[in-house]
């Protein structure tokens, strides 16, 4: 299976286009993503919901979240949608792809949405690369400590 058509340019690879340009179509390795999540103790989860910023329609969400928020029954509003989550905590950081490989991705302070051609996990890092060739590298220890402790 490995050496089909359009397998993964590297094993660190969890999105990426087969094909040797734009009208490749993207592949996923969801289940790369789950066994890193497992590997650096952050949760992993699945749901489905619409996210206005990404489509109108309900999609497949696979989110790994780094840091949840207590909340007395607060909602999650992200976008205009507003859910609440099972046990009245919500993802406060979180990285979260949908079936398109479009991609939120939230910090302690920002909140973006991205079109992800390529997502490589090393170790703690993600390396993001959009449609516009950005590259994004970003150390998901920061996302689950919190900024404001500088000293324990």
């Amino acid at each position: 299976m490995g050496s089909m058509f359009g397998s993964k340019p590297s094993e660190a690879h969890v999105i990426w286009r087969s094909g040797r340009n734009n009208d490749g179509k993207k592949k996923f390795d969801f289940e790369y993503l789950e066994l890193w999540a497992a590997h650096f103790g952050v949760d992993f989860e699945q749901w489905t919901r619409v996210d206005h910023d990404r489509g109108d329609e309900p999609r497949e969400q696979f989110a790994c979240v780094f840091r949840w928020a207590k909340s007395g029954g607060q909602e999650l509003s992200v976008g205009d949608e507003e859910w609440t989550m099972g046990s009245q905590r919500k993802p406060r950081t979180f990285l979260e792809i949908d079936e398109e490989g479009m991609v939120r991705l939230r910090g302690w302070s920002t909140e973006t949405t991205l079109d992800v051609e390529e997502l490589v996990l090393k170790k703690t890092v993600l390396k993001l690369k959009t449609g516009d060739g950005t590259v994004k590298k970003l150390d998901v220890r920061k996302l689950s400590k919190r900024p404001e402790t500088t000293s324990s």
